[in-house]
C-alpha cells in the first residue's frame, strides 16, 4: 500500500495547482478525511423522478430529461464549480438488456465549455471497465443497475447528456461547491495520469476492506448474561479508523443481537446505541456483508466508518441473554485536519406502520451541521396473497428524498435505483442477493418471505447539510404498502453543536 499512497500523492501534485485550489480526488477518495464536514457543498441530483408525484419515474420517459437541444437528451446542467459524483442507469425495458434505445449512442460531458465535450463515449463503456478513465471497482453492474462513481470536476459549468431521445431511467449526481477556492477541473490531456490514480482506487474498493490486519489498540470484554462490559480510550485528538469484533462462532447469533453504544468525550448520551447487526450491515448470522466500510470478514466483524474524538471514546457492549466474551481491535490514526463531526447513528424501526404519504417512511430527522454518509435498510411484506405466498416487493417502488437546510435536493426514481440496482424480480436483475462496495442486497428473498435487505455507502456522493436534514423513503409508488421497515442511518454531527 505503501507504493501505492506515493503514486496517488505523485499524481495528485500533477494534477493539483495551489493550496487555494481544491483537488476533488483527494477530497473524494480518501476514507480517512470522510469525517470532514463540507460546509462548502451542497450534495443535489438530477434524476427521472415522477414530478406529480406519481410512479412514472422512466417508464415512458416523460420527465427523463432536461430538454432536448440538438436531438440529444441534457440530463443535467451546472452552472458554477463542483463536481459529477455519481452516474446510474439501467435497462430502458423490462425484459430486454440495453441503455437508451440500445444503438450504442454516447454520452457526452461538457466541463468548462458549452460547445466541446470533455468525455464523448459509448454510455454503455462508462459501466464496462474496460474503458481508461473508467475502472472496475469505480464503475460496474450490478444486479440490473449500471453506476459509475468516477469524480468528474469542473470549475465554472457542467452539462451532461446522451444521444437521441430514448433515455427512460437515470440519476446523476453533482456536488456543489459554494466556497471561494477554485475547484480544480477535469483536464482530457491529463487522462493518463489520471486514469493510474482511478485504477488504483478502483482496486482497494474491491479488495482493500479484505485486510483489516493492522490494529493499534486490542481489548477483550467479558459480558454476563444481561449485561454489559466498556472500554475507554484515552488519546488526545485522534480517531478510530477501523474497528473490528470477534466473536466466537456458536455465539454469533447472540452478539448480533446485542447492542452497541458509543460515547465521544464528554457526551452524556451515546452518539450511538443500536444493534450490533445494524452496525455491521449484517442482517443475520447466516448472511453475510462484505462491502469497503461494512460487513463480515470470515470471523470478524468490522466497521471501517472513521471515528474522531477530541479527548477520549467510551466503547459499550450490552446483551440480552446469553454471556459474550469479545476480541475488539481498532485501527487509530490522528484527527482530520479540517473541521469534522462526531460519528453518529439513527436506528428506527417503524413496526410496520404506514405513514401519511408526504412523509415517507423516516430515516433520518436532525439538526445541526453534518454530512450524511450511509444507510442500511431491512424490508419485509406484510401482506400476502389468499394463498399465503408473499407478494412482489412493491413497496420497493418508493423514492428516496433528502431534504437539506429546508431545500429538497435529492428525490429518486425508486429504492432499488437508491441501492444502485434495479428491476426487482426480474431473472438476472435484482432477483437475488449481492454485496458491492460502496452498495448492494445481502439478502432478497421473495420467494418465501418477502424480505429484502440493502446498504449503500456514500464516499464520493456524502449530502452535507448546514442547519437541518430529513430523509425519507416512501413505501411504494404513493406510500401506501404496508411492509415491516427497519434502518440505520450513518452521518457525522459537527462537535461545535
Amino acid at each position: 500500500m505503501k507504493k501505492f499512497g506515493l503514486l496517488i500523492v505523485s499524481t495528485l501534485l500533477v494534477l493539483s495547482s495551489c493550496n487555494s485550489s481544491i483537488d476533488v480526488y483527494k477530497q473524494a477518495f480518501e476514507r480517512e478525511e470522510m469525517a470532514s464536514l463540507q460546509s462548502n457543498w451542497e450534495a443535489i441530483m438530477f434524476s427521472s423522478y415522477d414530478r406529480n408525484s406519481g410512479n412514472d419515474d422512466g417508464f415512458n420517459g416523460t420527465y427523463s430529461k432536461l430538454r432536448i437541444e440538438n436531438g440529444n437528451s441534457v440530463l443535467a446542467e451546472v452552472e458554477g464549480a463542483g463536481y459529477v459524483s455519481r452516474i446510474w442507469f439501467t435497462h430502458s425495458e423490462h425484459k430486454k438488456d440495453g441503455l437508451l434505445n440500445g444503438q450504442n449512442e454516447h454520452i457526452r460531458i461538457f466541463i468548462d465549455d458549452k460547445t466541446t465535450p470533455a468525455i464523448d463515449i459509448p454510455l454503455e463503456d462508462v459501466f464496462s471497465g474496460k474503458v481508461a478513465g473508467f475502472p472496475e471497482g469505480l464503475v460496474g453492474e450490478s444486479l440490473g443497475g449500471k453506476y459509475c462513481y468516477v469524480p468528474m470536476p469542473f470549475s465554472n459549468y457542467c452539462r451532461v447528456e446522451v444521444e437521441g431521445d430514448g433515455v427512460r431511467f437515470y440519476q446523476i449526481n453533482v456536488q456543489k461547491y459554494t466556497g471561494e477556492k477554485e475547484v480544480i477541473a477535469y483536464k482530457p490531456e491529463k487522462h493518463e495520469q489520471l486514469h493510474q490514480l482511478l485504477k488504483i482506487e478502483g482496486d482497494k474498493w474491491l479488495t482493500e476492506f479484505e485486510n483489516i490486519a493492522e490494529v493499534s489498540e486490542s481489548f477483550k470484554l467479558s459480558i454476563n448474561n444481561n449485561g454489559s462490559a466498556e472500554h475507554v480510550i484515552n488519546k488526545p485528538n485522534a480517531q478510530i479508523e477501523a474497528f473490528s469484533v470477534k466473536a466466537d462462532k456458536a455465539y454469533h447469533k447472540d452478539f448480533l443481537k446485542s447492542r452497541i453504544k458509543l460515547f465521544w468525550d464528554d457526551q452524556s448520551e451515546p452518539a450511538v446505541d443500536v444493534p450490533v447487526n445494524m452496525f455491521f450491515g449484517i442482517v443475520d448470522d447466516t448472511t453475510s456483508t462484505s462491502s469497503y466500510f461494512a460487513g463480515r470478514n470470515q470471523d470478524l466483524f468490522y466497521n471501517r466508518f472513521p471515528m474522531p474524538f477530541s479527548k477520549k471514546a467510551t466503547i459499550r457492549f450490552e446483551t440480552e441473554g446469553q454471556a459474550l466474551d469479545l476480541e475488539i481491535k481498532l485501527k487509530l490514526s490522528n484527527q482530520p485536519k479540517k473541521e469534522w463531526g462526531y460519528f453518529t447513528a439513527f436506528y428506527y424501526n417503524d413496526n410496520a406502520e404506514v405513514k401519511a404519504p408526504k412523509d415517507g417512511y423516516l430515516l433520518l430527522d436532525e439538526k445541526g451541521t453534518g454530512k450524511y454518509v450511509g444507510t442500511f435498510l431491512k424490508t419485509e411484506a406484510t401482506t400476502h396473497d389468499a394463498f399465503g405466498t408473499t407478494q412482489l416487493p412493491i413497496w420497493l417502488e418508493g423514492d428516496e428524498i433528502f431534504t437539506c437546510d429546508g431545500e429538497m435536493r435529492i428525490h429518486g426514481t425508486g429504492s432499488e435505483d437508491y441501492f444502485n440496482c434495479a428491476w426487482y424480480s426480474v431473472p438476472g436483475r435484482l432477483n437475488n442477493a449481492g454485496c458491492f462496495p460502496l452498495h448492494g442486497f445481502p439478502k432478497f428473498d421473495m420467494a418465501e418471505m418477502g424480505y429484502a435487505s440493502a446498504y449503500r455507502w456514500h464516499l464520493t456522493d456524502p449530502v452535507p447539510f448546514t442547519n437541518s436534514i430529513q430523509v425519507t423513503i416512501e413505501k411504494g409508488p404513493t406510500n401506501n404498502i404496508a411492509a415491516h421497515y427497519e434502518s440505520l442511518a450513518f452521518y457525522y454531527l459537527s462537535h461545535k453543536n
